[in-house]
């Protein structure tokens, strides 16, 4: 099983994802898979030049697999216009190293959607978490993103177990994020909802997971 997102150290089975903050730069180990960006909540009074010079030494290494978790809230850091350049400065290191980016959203979607039209990036994007309604997720889907759910599957509301069915197998993930879930329970959860067998999905996930990260590395990873 593939845990897409994470900001725990282990799970109970399979490969994970685990998310870190710039400033945790010092837990990337040589055995994990990680991605690392500069959160939109810590947008406010930095160094973009030096916050940005050590993003771009950073996802140089191998095992850091993406840059993110990046992104955009209206709710909380730097005023959206801020929020706005830091992201799609972190999208060019992305391109420039060609590592997808897994996408922290909060009520921006239309802003968002708009970068990417704009910016037209070669590596895929992914929304981390995702809870919103039907017709959102379709929007994703066809400006091409893949979506990850989390554990508020567990006790999903009507809205969300619709966007759930309307995400093609293609463009989906699965995460644990920073609860302590069992993995294992929200692969069982998705495929009662989407109606397919447990292994059919872990199958599809590991295919998305290798379209999703550079091919070469997630093939070795899975295999592990």
């Amino acid at each position: 099983m593939i845990d897409f997102h994470t900001h725990r150290t282990s799970n109970d089975s399979g490969t994970l994802i685990r998310s870190l903050l710039l400033s945790e730069a010092e837990k990337i180990t040589e055995n994990d898979l990680f991605s690392v960006g500069i959160h939109p909540w810590h947008s406010e009074n930095i160094d973009f030049k030096a916050q940005l010079s050590k993003l771009n030494t950073l996802v140089k290494r191998v095992n850091v697999v993406a840059v993110g978790e990046i992104g955009i809230d209206k709710y909380k850091g730097a005023s959206l216009e801020k929020q706005i350049e830091l992201f799609e400065k972190q999208v060019h290191i992305a391109e420039k190293n060609q590592k997808p980016v897994v996408i922290h959203c909060v009520r921006a979607w239309a802003e968002l959607l708009e970068v990417k039209k704009r910016l037209k990036p070669t590596t895929p994007w992914a929304i981390h978490g995702f809870r919103g309604h039907l017709e959102l997720a379709k929007q994703m889907v066809d400006a091409d993103m893949y979506i990850s759910f989390g554990p508020a599957i567990l006790n999903a509301s009507d809205v969300l177990l619709e966007s759930i069915k309307i995400v093609p197998l293609n463009k989906l993930f699965i995460e644990t994020d920073e609860i302590d879930v069992s993995l294992k329970n929200l692969y069982i959860t998705i495929a009662k909802i989407k109606k397919v067998k447990f292994r059919d999905l872990e199958e599809q996930i590991n295919f998305n997971f290798t379209d999703f990260f550079n091919r070469n590395l997630a093939s070795n990873f899975t295999k592990a």
